[in-house]
């Protein structure tokens, strides 16, 4: 189905048939992607008396119940209640309908590589720096997503205790709130540093009510860099954050 949406005076046209998934799929496998000494989403089938909820073992129809990390096992989206105490829920502030997004890729900077700041001590980690996304002549848009190279498919399942996750320079954050992007999508755990002494500096950077960001999403290679039309799915709970399922439209 071609739906056409006028943006910024222009007419622009997009297949709802053809959306890109940006999210990682959970089969509940034990080959999820981990991050902060987070165990695996598990399945247990339930039970109730003489009833079983598994069709294997007899029972009418398969009921299972899931213990899940939001935020350290999967793609996800949180509300500015992850860090500050509101009862702004992530169900609150999710957009319902498609918002004009624009995809970036951007490579990633050593330490040694820029004078850019954080707001606790760093060493060699790896960063996405102001300078990385100022390349990118990004048009502002209500979302934004960042693609970070190398981007292979171990992303999909990586445990990032063991494999160290890159992060934001306060100074690339500080620049993506001068754009006025309300929901800030990316292939990381998280725009933090895996410790930073407990700070979330960049989350509060960020975070203003009605914001949201998006973390451990896959963004595959074959999709170009540009403007589209973004839809962000979550079940309706009423939490912080929720597992989510990004989709893009490119035009």
């Amino acid at each position: 189905m071609i739906a056409q949406i006028e943006h910024n005076g222009a007419l622009r046209s997009i297949n709802l048939d053809n959306g890109i998934d940006l999210s990682i799929r959970n089969d509940f496998s034990g080959n999820s992607p981990i991050f902060y000494k987070s165990e695996h989403p598990s399945l247990k089938t339930y039970s109730y008396g003489n009833f079983i909820g598994d069709l294997k073992k007899g029972g009418s129809c398969n009921v299972n119940q899931v213990n899940l990390n939001i935020h350290c096992t999967g793609t996800h989206t949180e509300s500015i209640a992850h860090i500050f105490d509101s009862d702004e829920t992530i169900s609150d502030v999710c957009p319902i309908g498609l918002v004009p997004a624009f995809l970036v890729t951007t490579d990633l900077q050593e330490k040694s590589q820029t004078d850019e700041s954080y707001h606790c001590d760093f060493s060699d980690e790896l960063l996405i720096t102001e300078k990385s996304l100022r390349k990118k002549s990004i048009n502002s848009c209500d979302a934004l997503i960042v693609r970070s190279l190398p981007n292979d498919s171990s992303k999909k399942n990586k445990n990032y205790d063991v494999n160290p996750a890159p992060f934001f320079t306060n100074d690339a954050i500080d620049y993506i709130n001068k754009l006025n992007v309300k929901h800030l999508l990316v292939d990381i755990p998280s725009i933090d540093k895996a410790d930073d002494g407990g700070e979330l500096g960049n989350h509060k950077r960020f975070f203003k009510q009605g914001r949201t960001i998006s973390e451990l999403l896959y963004i595959p290679n074959n999709l170009k860099d540009g403007f589209g039309f973004l839809s962000i799915q979550i079940p309706n709970w009423a939490l912080d954050a929720a597992p989510s399922r990004p989709i893009f439209y490119p035009t």
